[in-house]
C-alpha cells in the first residue's frame, strides 16, 4: 500500500490486516478484525516491533501499550483513523 497522507478507516484496516498476515505467516482472509492480536501469535516482541512500524508507516509516536490498549484491529483501526484525522484536520 502507497503512503498517503489521508487514510479511510478501511484503508487502515486492511494495512493492518496486511502487517499481522506478514507477521504471522498466515494467508490474510483468514484474519478477522475483531479478534484479539494474540489470536495470531503476536508475543510482546513482535507487539513492539508491529508498533514500531506503525510509527513509521503513519508518521505518528505511539504509546507502547498500544496493542494492548487496542486489542483487535477493529479497535486499533479506529483509533489510527482517529489520530490520523486529527492530524490531517489541522
Amino acid at each position: 500500500m502507497e503512503k498517503k497522507t489521508a487514510y479511510s478507516l478501511e484503508d487502515i484496516q486492511q494495512l493492518l490486516i496486511d502487517k499481522i498476515a506478514e507477521l504471522a505467516e498466515i494467508a490474510p482472509d483468514s484474519i478477522h478484525p475483531a479478534e484479539p492480536f494474540a489470536s495470531y501469535g503476536l508475543d510482546s516482541l513482535l507487539a513492539v516491533t508491529f508498533v514500531g512500524d506503525l510509527e513509521d508507516w503513519f508518521e505518528l509516536r505511539l504509546p507502547a501499550t498500544l496493542l494492548w490498549d487496542y486489542p483487535s484491529i477493529q479497535s486499533l483501526s479506529g483509533y489510527l483513523y482517529t489520530e490520523l484525522s486529527m492530524l490531517t484536520a489541522n
